[in-house]
């Protein structure tokens, strides 16, 4: 019988292993933080009516997703290997000729695509001119379809990154049975923090935060990119120590505790 995901010790051990992988891994967490600014910084450049535009937009929006989940694959293998397997990566590389390293940057990608197709999907139902009522069921529909595919490949990249045989999506959904509410309450309360703590910051800038080259955005823009790297590795963090303890059709590779050689 598959044991059941443990929401507080996991939460506790979350912000235990994020602590703990603050000082080795904080050159990669700075280059996080400057990657997650410069997307911004270049996505509010971009004029407003290239975003309107139906092909230009959602091709510049695949486009930044492509960008996004390339810069950040190698920070985040690293903390999941940090975090199975005790490994420290000081050096931020592009392996692309390892075929781990594309097929993290494949599933990064696609995951990230998932998070945007509700709003891709509202914006297809307003466009038929239906009522707010129907408009609003379908994205909540959708958001909840996006949500527990999400949940249920949380082990995946954890897998790919440490190499796990048996490391494939319906491996992780296999091993992810009954746990998508768990894994969804861990990762609420880890991240709905952060999360405050921006939305208060774009509060307590006021309305200059609207303006493209503004003090305020650009305070803010520095604000978004550290409460970015911060949820990322928090979330990468959870995935981890969830691969730890839910793979059973994923091999663990001999990954079977934090600190494991």
């Amino acid at each position: 019988m598959q044991q059941r995901l443990p929401i507080v010790p996991t939460l506790a051990s979350a912000y235990r292993e994020w602590w703990r992988l603050l000082s080795p891994l904080r050159g990669l967490l700075l280059n996080a933080v400057i990657i997650s600014i410069a997307i911004a910084a270049t996505a509010e450049f971009v004029p407003q009516r290239l975003w309107d535009s139906a092909i230009i937009g959602e091709a510049a929006g695949l486009m930044q997703d492509a960008i996004w989940a390339l810069l950040f694959t190698p920070i985040l293998i690293a903390i999941h290997r940090f975090v199975i397997r005790d490994e420290v990566t000081r050096a931020y590389a592009f392996p692309v000729g390892e075929p781990p390293f594309r097929h993290f940057f494949l599933w990064l990608f696609a995951l990230k695509v998932l998070t945007g197709l509700p709003f891709d999907f509202l914006g297809l139902l307003q466009s038929f001119d239906l009522s707010l009522a129907a408009t609003s069921l379908g994205l909540a529909v959708a958001l909840i379809v996006a949500v527990a595919v999400w949940l249920r490949l949380t082990i995946l990249l954890p897998a790919v990154a440490v190499r796990a045989p048996g490391a494939t999506a319906a491996h992780a959904m296999a091993d992810t049975k009954d746990q998508a509410l768990r894994l969804l309450a861990i990762f609420f309360l880890a991240l709905v923090p952060w999360i405050a703590a921006d939305v208060a910051a774009v509060i307590l800038l006021g309305r200059g935060v609207e303006v493209t080259g503004s003090p305020a955005m650009m305070v803010l823009l520095v604000i978004g990119g550290v409460v970015e790297t911060i949820t990322l590795s928090l979330i990468a963090v959870i995935a981890s120590l969830a691969f730890i303890a839910l793979a059973r059709t994923v091999n663990h590779a001999g990954a079977l505790s934090p600190g494991a050689a």
